[in-house]
This record gives structure tokens, sequence and C-alpha cells, in this order.
């Protein structure tokens, strides 16, 4: 009498797309990964050289990853290409934009600064003088493997390049706290001029070539000298912003391109 009460119940047929989740979310989980890794590279790109700014990609990229293999449990493998974009974004940062938005807002460069005061300034990556003069008493050039980088004690060397450098001296006929020059350089081929017109350029605070000539005095700074870069970075910056933009847009073209269940 009992079995007669039992329900045959049939299980309900799922619908196609019952279960996987809405693309919206997908679409937004993958934005703010690229987004959030780019946003935190970028005071890396801005302040730091790029030697170790290639580091810290790698290191932040690694919890991504994982963060990425996460999230395809319960979104699909799709997040993995928004983890390989926000390499392709971050990257981006580290190599234009975050250099960019330095130089652009006063960050890493500085403007009209005396000879005398260029100690005060000594952390800035881009200076810029104002009051000064080249002395031409004081200038040369010599040929010198470019040191490339430093590592556990040893030197790795680039092609042999053709240094030319002139002292700068300030236009008052005040003393600099540490010995100024400004340098240009190029290969052996080629030549380069340290042009009266320039004011300044990237700075430098150690060689770049082999230490042992010419014999400059103790702590002298150079200023590897160029024209302005106001244009140049302001290019940099637009096509970086762009670049991030494109990124968005072919994240957005792969969760919404149609494939096969």
């Amino acid at each position: 009498m009992l079995t007669s009460f039992v329900e045959n119940k049939n299980p309900k047929k799922r619908e196609p797309n019952e279960g996987s989740p809405p693309l919206l979310v997908i679409l937004w989980i993958g934005s703010l990964m690229i987004f959030v890794f780019s946003l935190i590279l970028l005071p890396f790109g801005v302040y730091w050289p790029l030697s170790n700014s290639i580091w810290v990609l790698f290191i932040f990229f690694l919890p991504l990853v994982f963060l990425g293999i996460h999230f395809t449990k319960g979104y699909g493998y799709k997040i993995i290409f928004a983890v390989f974009l926000s390499l392709i974004a971050g990257g981006n940062v580290l190599l234009f934009l975050g250099d960019s938005i330095g130089y652009h807002f006063g960050l890493t460069s500085k403007f009209d600064v005396p000879p005398e005061d260029v100690h005060l300034s000594l952390g800035y990556r881009y200076l810029y003088l104002r009051d000064f003069r080249l002395d031409d008493s004081d200038s040369g050039s010599f040929n010198s493997p470019l040191l490339i980088r430093r590592r556990s004690g040893a030197s790795v060397y680039g092609p042999v390049i053709t240094f030319h450098y002139k002292r700068i001296r300030s236009l008052l006929g005040n003393d600099t706290k540490y010995p100024l020059y400004a340098i240009c350089y190029s290969k052996e081929t080629r030549n380069c001029q340290i042009s009266s017109l320039y004011t300044g350029g990237v700075l430098l605070r150690e060689f770049i070539w082999e230490n042992s000539e010419p014999n400059f005095e103790q702590g002298a700074i150079f200023i590897v000298w160029k024209d302005r870069l106001d244009h140049e970075y302001e290019t940099k910056g637009i096509y970086s912003l762009l670049f991030l933009v494109f990124v968005h847009l072919v994240w957005g073209i792969v969760v919404y391109f149609p494939t096969r269940e």
C-alpha cells in the first residue's frame, strides 16, 4: 500500500547554459585582474630602473598565475587568457607608461636647476639646468666598453663606445658640491655632440664604462646630454594608455567569442 504513494520523480533536464557563469561576471573578473595588476606595477615603472622592474614583473606575476588557476575552477579556462593579458599590460606599464607619468608629472624629472643645487636633486632620473656654461677647457673623449650590468662581483660589457664629456660650471661662478659633467656617447663609426642648446638629460651617479680612465674627480656626477623629452614622453604616455584600452578590448572579444560547448 505504501509503495503506491511513492512518487516517481524524473530529474529535470539541464538547460544548455545552466550552471555556466554569466559572461559579464567573467568579463569583470578578467578586467579587474588586468587593471589591478597594472596598478600594482605602476609605482615600480615610475621609480625603479628597468633592470629591477623586470624582476618585479615576474615576482608579482607568480601569485597572479595561481589566482588565475583558482578562478578557472569556477569560471572556466578563459581566465588563463586574462592572466596572459595581465602580463602584457604589466610590461607596458613598466616599460612605457610608468616612465612617461614620472617624467610628465615631475616625479622623476626636475627642470631649471642651478648647477650648485644639483646635489639636492640627486633622487631624480632626469635633470635639466639653468644658469650654467659648458667648460671647453675641461673636456675630452675616450673609448670604453659600455657597462651592461654588475652581478656577483663580475661585470658584463657591451660594445666599445666613444664617450665625449664637458665640465658643467655655474654661470654665476658658484661652486658645485660635486663635479658635474655633460656626456654623450655613440658607436665608434658615429659621433655625438654636447650642444649648448640643450640643458640636461638623464642623471648618472655611477660609471657606465670602465672606470680606469679617464680619471674623473671623486664623486663626479654625469648628465647624459639630450634635448628635452616632453613631446617624446607625451606621445609614449598616450600610446601606452591606448594599448591598455586595447588589451581590455581583446579580453572582451575573448569572453564573448562564441565557443562550442
